[in-house]
């Protein structure tokens, strides 16, 4: 793991840049804006032939050719950026596995689970196919600005390209000062997102179930998680929106007063105010992607907030599980001794009992997290993958599903210890039995530790 949130947004930056069906699609990009660019030059030659009597038709040609044309790398664009956002939520999802693999003390922490998941799930594609989005829109903002102006000044004034200069860089330094209010928005905004996401997970037993007493209570505070959200986000798009045009007021100036200055400098010049009128809405529209540039540099501290988000969740405190068991209140079952997790057998049956609190399930993750893949712990309450449950019709109650995932630890899995957590909970006293009866059977060739309920 990184040793900060700024050198790991680094190193994941790095690593979707590097993408290579990303690469592909700024390489196509180039070519989409050299396209792009070409008919502006089409058009100002159009333009100036009209003013001075020269041919018109190759242009015109050329010109709706480049319309068309433009397309085919369009199409290698956003195919390859949709590949690369598969693989950036891939790389994410890969990582999640490496910082929480093994680490079973993690269960303890409802609060980390819900913000794990969620985050996995939700959050971070979300976040990542922003990012790719941005690189992939700013790439081609700056690319079609760049070009266009070079073409534009060109063909009237090179002092056009000052204005914009001089309009880009004052706009951009005021939106830098104003960073810190935009993080501030952004985080609030991504935090209260994740509160009502994790609420929303919830849903299924309220709703389904109807309770009235507790559909009342989530109903309630989901309602209430929705109307902060909302507010959250919109007061974050508001000062984002805020921002962008007042950088783009900024902008502005400085490219109309060179602007009129060449119209005044060139009135009589029949040619040259051809080209300043056919190329006047392309100019506009310049201004327009000036402004979706001075957008996403608005964007650029709330792209930041939202990954330190989903990287935090990769940077969990460690959890120190002896603080919440009490070893000398564990007892053997089958001895009435008090458990010793130093001296264990190969085989045999070990259940725990104990007072309610004094930490029989955390010893069993202290256990797990010390065997590691040498152990198989079944908690009460699980989505674990097994293999009867690819079979669409398979179906029964609480303890015979139960019976059949013992049944496969036995047949399939190699763990030389099993543990189960309070695994009779639901069940009833027929099933209990059954079940009891396998686990005395698997403890002579394997070391089974329970909780009972």
């Amino acid at each position: 793991m990184c040793l900060n949130f700024k050198g790991c947004r680094k190193i994941l930056i790095y690593k979707i840049i590097s993408n290579k069906y990303l690469r592909i699609a700024l390489f196509f990009l180039v070519i989409q804006q050299i396209i792009v660019a070409s008919s502006t030059y089409f058009i100002a030659r159009l333009a100036q032939s009209f003013a001075d009597n020269g041919p018109l038709l190759p242009y015109m040609l050329l010109f709706a050719v480049s319309l068309v044309v433009v397309y085919v790398p369009a199409y290698f664009c956003v195919t390859n950026t949709e590949r690369a956002k598969y693989d950036a939520h891939k790389l994410y999802n890969d990582t999640f596995h490496t910082v929480f693999l093994g680490k079973t003390y993690f269960l303890s922490s409802d609060e980390l689970q819900s913000t794990a998941t969620t985050t996995l799930a939700q959050e971070s594609n979300y976040t990542l196919e922003t990012v790719i989005d941005s690189i992939f829109d700013i790439s081609a903002l700056v690319l079609n600005v760049l070009f266009n102006v070079l073409v534009i000044a060109w063909f009237l004034d090179g002092t056009l390209l000052l204005g914009y200069a001089v309009g880009i860089v004052v706009a951009s330094t005021f939106v830098h000062f104003r960073r810190h209010t935009l993080k501030t928005a952004a985080k609030t905004d991504q935090q209260s997102r994740l509160s009502l996401t994790a609420k929303l997970f919830d849903s299924w037993d309220n709703v389904v179930i109807f309770n009235k007493h507790n559909y009342t209570l989530y109903n309630n505070i989901v309602q209430k998680s929705f109307a902060t959200a909302k507010n959250n986000s919109v007061k974050s798009t508001s000062i984002q929106h805020i921002n962008s045009s007042l950088g783009m007021i900024i902008l502005m100036l400085p490219v109309f007063v060179i602007t009129g200055f060449i119209f005044n400098k060139n009135w009589n010049d029949a040619a040259t105010m051809a080209v300043l009128i056919a190329t006047l809405p392309r100019q506009i529209q310049l201004l327009q992607m000036c402004y979706a540039l001075i957008g996403y540099h608005t964007s650029i501290g709330v792209i930041k907030t939202m990954l330190d988000g989903i990287l935090e969740v990769l940077q969990p405190t460690n959890v120190d599980l002896d603080t919440y068991i009490q070893a000398d209140q564990i007892r053997v079952k089958q001895t009435g001794e008090i458990f010793d997790s130093t001296q264990l057998p190969k085989t045999g049956r070990i259940t725990l009992i104990g007072s309610n609190g004094v930490g029989k399930s955390c010893m069993l993750l202290k256990l797990k997290d010390h065997y590691q893949e040498r152990a198989y712990y079944l908690p009460a309450k699980h989505n674990l993958y097994f293999n009867y449950k690819t079979d669409q019709t398979h179906k029964g109650s609480t303890g015979q599903q139960l019976i059949k995932q013992i049944q496969e630890i036995r047949e399939d899995d190699q763990s030389t210890v099993v543990m189960l957590d309070e695994w009779d909970a639901h069940l009833d006293k027929e099933n209990t039995q059954i079940i009891d009866q396998y686990l005395d059977e698997l403890a002579q060739t394997r070391l089974v530790m329970d909780v009972r309920h």
